[in-house]
């Protein structure tokens, strides 16, 4: 048994990445509590009578990780995949947020890229960057789909890729209904007559204007619809919602919650992220303020429509505007 310092010490871990996790985006939080309630719970007193569920590999490690001591910048993929109740795969990825800390500087950013993006995959040609993912899955890519959206996005952007974190759109659901909901400000009434609905058919969605506090499926629903706008629109309604989600877990003590969401969230989240990073990101968080976080999205000012020959509709980059955002999240700050 640990003595009461150590007890206290691996709740204040536990209790400070649930800060980080929401920090980076939100979309990981399910997979790192379980990490770290598995791992822990041996010696832990925190999770009496739970049998913690076990999951396989997560993936290889990266070739080149942070030297956390050295306060290094983290760079992690958050991925969103299409997968449908009972489908073996592979997905397209439907969202794909490029998140970095920087412990050094205490700062952090979060770049959200348009799956219509038309870019280079290496070994694959020019494609949408959501391919990148059904492609990784496909052709048993090193590391499956995140394996190769991290080599599409390091190839296009000249961003190191050091780990990810997918989860579906049931995590992504169950995550909110657990917090019990999220409180959004909906800027403009919503009406979306061909809404998927999951079978391969459509469904109706309405969403009235003003503050709404959302459940996981209203979430979801708001995080991905198009409703007559644009994938641009819908990467800042993304932005809003995981800063809902971030906004909602600082609120709450989620301690006591952490056994049943470890047992209920395992099967939705992959990642290649150890316990120890874990921590190592945990520590972090509580010292890097709400000011110091930026959002960015790859928008019409740095992306042309084209048609291709195939009738495709696609986002063809402006590397010279892209390259300015992305060395503004990822790059470090000058001192002030």
């Amino acid at each position: 048994m640990l003595k009461d310092g150590r007890k206290n010490y691996v709740l204040r871990v536990l209790g400070s990445g649930v800060y980080t996790l929401f920090l980076i985006g939100g979309l990981g939080c399910a997979y790192l509590f379980y990490t770290s309630v598995r791992d822990i719970s041996a010696y832990s007193p925190i999770s009496p009578g739970v049998e913690l569920p076990v999951i396989g590999d997560s993936g290889p490690r990266p070739d080149s990780v942070p030297d956390w001591s050295q306060k290094e910048r983290v760079n992690i993929l958050l991925l969103g995949v299409d997968q449908r109740p009972r489908e073996e795969g592979p997905w397209r990825s439907d969202t794909m947020i490029m998140v970095t800390v920087d412990p050094k500087s205490m700062t952090a950013g979060a770049l959200s890229i348009p799956r219509d993006l038309y870019v280079e995959i290496p070994g694959y040609g020019e494609r949408r960057i959501n391919m990148a993912h059904f492609l990784g899955d496909a052709y048993d890519y090193p590391g499956e789909g995140p394996g190769l959206t991290m080599k599409t996005l390091e190839y296009n952007f000249g961003v190191p890729i050091h780990y990810y974190i997918r989860i579906n759109f049931q995590g992504f659901r169950e995550i909110v209904d657990y917090l019990g909901g999220i409180t959004i400000n909906v800027e403009e009434e919503i009406w979306d007559y061909r809404y998927p609905d999951g079978q391969y058919g459509y469904a109706t969605v309405h969403i009235p204007a003003g503050v709404q506090v959302m459940n996981g499926r209203m979430a979801l629903q708001y995080a991905r619809t198009r409703h007559g706008g644009t994938d641009f629109d819908r990467l800042r309604r993304q932005l809003q919602v995981l800063l809902a989600i971030r906004e909602k877990a600082l609120r709450l003590e989620l301690i006591p919650r952490i056994p049943l969401l470890a047992q209920t969230m395992s099967h939705t989240v992959k990642t290649n992220l150890q316990l120890g990073e874990v921590i190592s990101l945990a520590q972090i968080a509580p010292q890097i303020d709400a000011e110091d976080i930026r959002f960015a999205v790859i928008d019409e000012t740095m992306t042309v429509p084209i048609v291709l020959d195939n009738g495709a509709d696609v986002l063809f980059p402006k590397r010279d505007k892209i390259r300015e955002v992305v060395q503004q999240i990822f790059s470090s700050r000058p001192e002030e």
